[in-house]
């Protein structure tokens, strides 16, 4: 398991980052496609939980779910690989900035690998972190603008 740690401080309140998090359909509109990220969709409803949806990459889509919410404090995902060769859990907490105005924002990625992508994992983990600090900036960028 490889983890990846990003915090940044948001010129927004604790409830507009939330907000912008939990909008997994809205994620398109300000988390553009990149090397690795081609899109975030609702799940089937035939076929999901309430909060269920797939991201589409480069080493094929992950299946995603939230599974842990707590409004205006975390909220956690948890997105695999149908075929089980990756698995990622995705957390962010949200509180109050140091500065004392605006919200820090920390986002925990861990990845595991099995099968024939755990020879790849030291490249997978480093664009993974890439796109962690690009996730990360793009979404202070969006809730400061909107806000």
């Amino acid at each position: 398991m490889v983890r990846i740690t990003n915090t940044i401080d948001i010129d927004a309140s604790a409830a507009e980052v939330y907000a912008a998090l939990r909008a997994l359909d809205a994620y398109p509109g300000w988390l553009h496609h990149s090397v690795v990220y081609r899109g975030t969709r609702a799940a089937p409803r035939s076929a999901r939980p309430a909060a269920a949806y797939v991201d589409a990459t480069t080493v094929g889509r992950m299946r995603g779910e939230l599974v842990e919410d707590v409004p205006g404090r975390s909220l956690r995902f948890h997105q695999a690989k149908p075929s089980g060769a990756l698995d990622a859990v995705i957390v962010y907490d949200i509180g109050a900035s140091p500065e004392g105005h605006g919200t820090r924002l920390t986002r925990v990625g861990e990845l595991t690998t099995h099968g024939m992508l755990r020879a790849v994992q030291p490249v997978l983990a480093r664009v993974a972190a890439a796109e962690s600090r690009r996730t990360m900036t793009a979404l202070k960028r969006h809730v400061e603008h909107t806000g």
